[in-house]
């Protein structure tokens, strides 16, 4: 299941890496937002600012990013 979520948000535009001890972690598009995603376990933690906010399953990472990248492209079509 994590090779499908980093592959859909991969394919819109997120940065995805792997720290050197194996942990995943998805990056905003935008460089000034203060957010990543980090696998911990099967599901995924949504970090603000270094404070751990609530854990997601799989589906719901996606269905946050998608969220993202569509607000996003909301602000590129309406500056």
């Amino acid at each position: 299941m994590t090779e499908n979520v980093l592959g859909q948000v991969s394919a819109w535009g997120f940065v995805c890496y792997s720290e050197h001890d194996g942990t995943w972690q998805i990056l905003p598009q935008e460089k000034n937002e203060r957010w990543k995603l980090q696998l911990e376990g099967n599901r995924w933690l949504l970090i603000v600012d270094n404070v751990p906010q609530i854990n997601f399953y799989p589906d719901e990472a996606i269905n946050f990013l998608e969220l993202r990248r569509s607000s996003l492209k909301d602000k590129e079509l309406n500056p």
